[in-house]
C-alpha cells in the first residue's frame, strides 16, 4: 500500500513539475524586430523662380532598425511605382521634368530594408524644385583639317552639354542651308555626320553618321553648288528645350569633269601645276583641282583637306582619273594609301608623280598600294640627275619619248619593280634615267637600279591603274616633249 501510494505522488510530481516549466518558458517579454525606419538629410527645400535647382540633383538618406541593422535601400522618382536598389546612402539622380514644362517640385522616395529584408513601409521622402536648362551646342573639329572648301562630301562634328546632365540631352536637329526644309533628327549618341552629293549632284544629298558607310534613308535637302553651305545642328532635351543653332560655313564645289588634278606640293606649288595644266589642255581641255596643302595661317587649317580619311575618299569618288604631283611623300603616300582604296575598286586610275629627298625612308610604309618594292639607297653619297641627262622608256615600241633634264635635280631616288604579282596586281617599269653618284671624294655615274617610272597592272582586266614617277616632271621639258610624253602616259597607257 505504502509502495502504491509512493508511486502515485512521484507520478503527481512529475506532472506538476512538466507543467511548471513548461509555463516558465513562456514567461518575460517577446522580442519583435521592427521595420526599419527611413531619414532624408534634410526635411525640405524652399526655392524658386532662378534659384531653382537643375534636374540633376544629389541626394542623401540614413535608416535605423531597432534589434537589426539596414542592409540596403531602395530609391523611386516616380512616385513608388519602380524602384531601384542600392547600398549608398547618396546618389546624383536625373530626374525628368514633364513634357512642356520648366520648372516642377519633384519627389524622391527612399526605403531601407533590413537584415530580415523588411522594408520600411513609410518611405521617406523629400520634394526638390527643379528648373530646366536647355542644351548648349557648339562645333567641333579636328585641329588643322576644318576645310572651308570641298566638293560635296562633306563632315560636320559638334560637342553638347547639358546643365542638368548630357542624359538630359533627347537628341539633335539638322539642316542645310534652310531651317524651314524637313529636319533631320538623330540620336542623343551622334556627334559627327558626313553630307554627300549623289553622282547626279541633285538639291539631295546622304547623310552619313560617324563613320558608317551607309547612309540614312532620309537624305538632307538644300544643297548650294559652287558656293556657301551654312549647316545647321541644335540640341533638344525631354523637356522639348532647344539649343541655340551651331553653325558650319563651308564652300561647296560641284565637279566639273571626271579628272581631277591633287595639287600636294609645298614649295613653289604653282609652278607644276602650270606646267603640267598648260600641256594637258589640248587633250584634256576641262578638269578639276584640288589644293592639297594649302594651308590658311588667320583659319590655322589646311583649306581643303577633309578631315579625315573617310571623307577625303568620298571626295575622290567623284572623280574616275586622278593626276597627283607632291614633294610631300610623307603625308602623299600615307593619305593616298588610306583614302584611294574605293577609287581603285570602283576603276579609278591615278598618275602618281612625288619627289623624294635623299633621307626619305626606302621601305615606308604606305609605298604598299605604289608599283614600287623598295627606294635605291648607295652605300654613301647622293644620287642625282645632271642638267641634260635623259630618262629613256625600256620600251620604244610604244612611242614613248625620251625626256631631258632641264635643270639639276639634287636628289633623284630610283627604286625596285616588285618582279613577282601580289595580289590582283603585277608590276612593270616603263622608264630608268641617266644618274649620277655624287660622294664626298668624287661624282661616279650610277650604274645600279635606275627605274624612275613603273606601272601597277589590274591581272581582272590586265591594264594598269597606277604609273607612278620619282622625279620632277617640270624638270625634265630639256627636249620640249612632255605633252607629248603625257598624253602618252595619260591616254596611252591610263586610259584617261
Amino acid at each position: 500500500m505504502f509502495e502504491a501510494d509512493m508511486k502515485l505522488f512521484s507520478t503527481t510530481l512529475l506532472i506538476l513539475l512538466f507543467v511548471f516549466s513548461c509555463k516558465k518558458g513562456f514567461d518575460g517579454e517577446i522580442n519583435i524586430q521592427l521595420a526599419p525606419e527611413t531619414y532624408m538629410s534634410v526635411d525640405s527645400i524652399f526655392r524658386s523662380g532662378t534659384d531653382r535647382l537643375t534636374t540633376t540633383i544629389t541626394a542623401n538618406w540614413w535608416a535605423t532598425s531597432a534589434g537589426g541593422y539596414i542592409i540596403a535601400y531602395e530609391v523611386s522618382i516616380d512616385s513608388m511605382q519602380n524602384w531601384t536598389y542600392t547600398t549608398r546612402q547618396d546618389s546624383t539622380i536625373l530626374l525628368s521634368i514633364p513634357v512642356g514644362k520648366d520648372t516642377a517640385d519633384l519627389n524622391i522616395y527612399v526605403r531601407a530594408i533590413d537584415n530580415l529584408g523588411q522594408r520600411d513601409l513609410t518611405p521617406a521622402s523629400l520634394s526638390f524644385p527643379v528648373k530646366n536648362s536647355a542644351p548648349l551646342i557648339s562645333n567641333d573639329s579636328i585641329s588643322g583639317r576644318k576645310p572651308i572648301i570641298s566638293f560635296p562630301a562633306v563632315n560636320f562634328k559638334w560637342k553638347a552639354n547639358d546643365a542638368d546632365g548630357k542624359e538630359d540631352i533627347q537628341g539633335f536637329e539638322i539642316y542645310l542651308n534652310d531651317t524651314t526644309n524637313p529636319v533631320i533628327n538623330l540620336s542623343n549618341s551622334v556627334n559627327e555626320v558626313t553630307i554627300m552629293a549623289d553622282t547626279f549632284f541633285g538639291n539631295e544629298c546622304f547623310v552619313f553618321l560617324a563613320n558608317k558607310t551607309n547612309p540614312l534613308s532620309t537624305k538632307i535637302k538644300g544643297i548650294k553648288y559652287n558656293g556657301l553651305n551654312n549647316f545647321y545642328v541644335r540640341a533638344y532635351d525631354r523637356t522639348g528645350a532647344k539649343s541655340n543653332w551651331a553653325i558650319n560655313s563651308i564652300y561647296i564645289k560641284k565637279p566639273v569633269s571626271s579628272v581631277l588634278l591633287v595639287n600636294a606640293y609645298v614649295s613653289a606649288k604653282m609652278i607644276p601645276q602650270n606646267f603640267i595644266t598648260q600641256r594637258i589642255v589640248p587633250f584634256i581641255p576641262v578638269f578639276d583641282t584640288m589644293q592639297l596643302t594649302d594651308y590658311s595661317v588667320a583659319l590655322l587649317t589646311y583649306t581643303e583637306l577633309s578631315p579625315d580619311n573617310l571623307t577625303q575618299a568620298r571626295v575622290f569618288s567623284f572623280f574616275k582619273k586622278i593626276i597627283w604631283f607632291s614633294d610631300d611623300p610623307y603625308n602623299t603616300f600615307s593619305l593616298a594609301q588610306q583614302s584611294t582604296s574605293n577609287f581603285f575598286t570602283n576603276g579609278g586610275k591615278m598618275f602618281l608623280l612625288t619627289e623624294f629627298t635623299s633621307d626619305f625612308p626606302s621601305n615606308y610604309s604606305y609605298l604598299g598600294f605604289t608599283p614600287v618594292e623598295s627606294l635605291i639607297v648607295p652605300d654613301s653619297g647622293i644620287i642625282r640627275m645632271n642638267i641634260g641627262a635623259e630618262m629613256k622608256p625600256y620600251d620604244t615600241s610604244n612611242g614613248l619619248p625620251a625626256l631631258k633634264a632641264s635643270s639639276i635635280i639634287s636628289s633623284a631616288r630610283p627604286f625596285k619593280t616588285p618582279l613577282v604579282p601580289s595580289g590582283t596586281f603585277t608590276y612593270d617599269s616603263l622608264y630608268g634615267a641617266n644618274l649620277i653618284l655624287s660622294t664626298s671624294l668624287g661624282i661616279y655615274s650610277w650604274t645600279g637600279i635606275s627605274n624612275v617610272i613603273s606601272k601597277r597592272i589590274s591581272l581582272i582586266d590586265n591594264k594598269p591603274n597606277i604609273v607612278f614617277m620619282s622625279l620632277p616632271l617640270h624638270r625634265l621639258n630639256g627636249n620640249n616633249n612632255v605633252d607629248i610624253f603625257l598624253r602618252k602616259i595619260l591616254i596611252n597607257e591610263l586610259g584617261f
